[in-house]
């Protein structure tokens, strides 16, 4: 006990995991420079009983330890599974112990799994809350995977048992199997396969009907089954081996010195002698109690915890990303009140250019309708001025100004009536900028339905499908094709008619600005598709000409 205890005087400084021997024993921890009797809340670690594991306890504060488990038997690279008693605590005593040297990368722990808890008073296992529960990498110990749970002691009276999951100890399974042994079952039969290298007995254990049983056995012995015996040599050398398996032996095979291959049969024989013990023993293992409500007290008690106990190193790194995030909202809030001031201030010349918009329509509007009336009012003067500049050609700079005014005559006059707006005479209706198409064709024109139907045939209308498959809407040569020559262009002051049309027609459904900016944008896509259409039957007309010009 004293040895121990000025193992635990040292706390930490001892780095080393090769150190562990044995399961601790009734290990007082004692805090550094403390000298005298323990007192109530020096917690006294024991794993000296079966299926117990704890080989070391560190003493880092008041409220935190380190524990060090040992590695199975056989396998010192593996360890997962603990299991040991605290006791003398103190009532509200809060603790953290840390499980440092766990050899798995990957646990459930990291899934919700928690670790179990019992005490004396209150037998029935139960599952710590999994928010107190931690499964991280530790750079301080070797940057093993570390499982920490916070715990509050509620009894000092109590003494209070922790394990990696529900405890099933080979004492349990053999009382088990002996239970079963002693009910003369015909369908179980319950034989000793070997020993164990620690003098524990492997059963054999058979589940099946007596006529099955019988030819089971026949087979086996004619198919002599030989298991392999297990070697002891090294056992006898290693000395005292305790019941819980305290000091590591290998277990090895003898090898069979005749080098023969066992038969197929022989191994379908083994395997499914094997997957019945399995069996078995998953049937031992769901007849377990099953968890009932205990440690709901202390449960209760963790979850109240104002000041909830978390070990350093996670606590550190919490902080961290606390206040990494605190600085990321700051910036963000200043980000969001830039904006802000930004859309304001958008949303003020948007004001003022929707006004402005506004009063160019309706200037727009009143440019139009006076153009109109002069055209009326000198139509004949315009006819005779035709006649006589037929051979005089305008100046090029007069031809360039026309033409950067018609393309900018793209203007959204206020929506009037369509009967009110154009002016019949002899049959014929007037569009604007001396453009005159058929009344009865007119009329059709305003049955049509949809906006692309309606552009196509005003388009042939006023242009013609001779002069329709010459042009083009923009004048650019296709991209499509490399050698493609570029066509000469439709008239601007025309296309300008074609969308002041459309746009009447528009206005007489909706008033949006939106929508009826969104179905003019599309009037040279509607021009465009008709010429192609055009093209594409005269090109087949060609085809069924040559076609009957070859047949003759």
């Amino acid at each position: 006990m004293a040895e121990r205890s000025r193992t635990a005087e040292t706390g930490s400084a001892i780095g080393s995991d090769d150190i562990i021997a044995g399961n601790v024993s009734k290990y007082t921890v004692l805090p550094a420079g403390y000298c005298g009797q323990p007192k109530k809340g020096h917690l006294i670690f024991d794993a000296c009983f079966e299926s117990g594991n704890l080989g070391r306890v560190d003493h880092i504060t008041e409220f935190e330890y380190d524990l060090f488990i040992r590695p199975d038997t056989c396998n010192p690279r593996f360890r997962v599974w603990f299991n040991f008693t605290v006791e003398n605590v103190k009532e509200s005593q809060r603790v953290i112990f840390n499980v440092v040297n766990f050899s798995k990368t990957k646990s459930l722990y990291r899934d919700g799994m928690a670790p179990m808890v019992k005490s004396t008073s209150r037998p029935k296992w139960q599952r710590i809350p999994s928010k107190n529960v931690y499964y991280y990498r530790c750079p301080d110990h070797r940057k093993n995977y570390v499982m920490s749970f916070a715990f509050c002691f509620d009894r000092e009276d109590d003494t209070y048992q922790f394990a990696y999951c529900y405890p099933y100890t080979y004492t349990r399974l053999q009382h088990y199997l002996d239970n079963l042994q002693r009910r003369n079952m015909d369908y179980f039969c319950r034989e000793l396969l070997g020993l164990s290298v620690q003098k524990r007995q492997l059963d054999l254990l058979t589940i099946t009907s007596p006529e099955d049983k019988t030819d089971l056995e026949n087979s086996v012995m004619q198919k002599k089954i030989k298991i392999p015996k297990l070697s002891l040599n090294h056992v006898e050398e290693a000395g005292e081996v305790t019941d819980y398996g305290e000091e590591d032996v290998e277990l090895r095979h003898s090898k069979r010195q005749d080098g023969r291959k066992q038969s197929e049969g022989t191994h379908k024989s083994i395997e499914a002698v094997v997957a019945r013990l399995e069996k078995q023993n998953g049937m031992s293992l769901s007849n377990t109690s099953s968890p009932e409500e205990a440690f709901m007290e202390t449960s209760e008690g963790m979850n109240n915890m104002d000041d909830a106990v978390v070990p350093r190193i996670l606590y550190e790194e919490l902080l961290r990303s606390y206040q990494q995030q605190q600085e990321e909202m700051r910036h963000i809030q200043q980000e969001l009140e830039r904006t802000r001031r930004q859309l304001v201030q958008q949303a003020k010349k948007l004001k003022e250019y929707g006004a402005l918009v506004s009063e160019m329509k309706e200037l727009r509007d009143l440019n139009r309708r006076l153009q109109d009336v002069l055209l009326l009012r000198l139509g004949p003067a315009i006819e005779l001025e035709k006649v006589k500049s037929e051979s005089i050609e305008p100046e090029p700079e007069v031809q360039k100004t026309f033409s950067e005014e018609a393309n900018t005559s793209t203007y959204y006059p206020a929506p009037v009536p369509v009967m009110d707006k154009y002016i019949l005479e002899n049959g014929k209706v007037h569009l604007g900028s001396g453009i005159w198409v058929d009344e009865e064709k007119w009329h059709q024109l305003q049955v049509t339905q949809g906006d692309s139907k309606y552009t196509k045939n005003l388009a042939v209308m006023i242009w013609g499908t001779d002069v329709l498959k010459n042009r083009s809407v923009t004048g650019v040569a296709t991209k499509k094709k490399k050698d493609a020559v570029p066509k000469p262009p439709l008239s601007p002051h025309k296309l300008s008619i074609v969308r002041e049309c459309l746009y009447d027609r528009i206005a007489q459904e909706t008033v949006d600005e939106t929508e009826i900016a969104q179905r003019l944008s599309k009037v040279n896509k509607y021009i465009c598709e008709k010429i192609m259409d055009i093209n594409k039957s005269c090109k087949n007309e060609e085809r069924r000409e040559s076609a009957k010009y070859n047949l003759q």
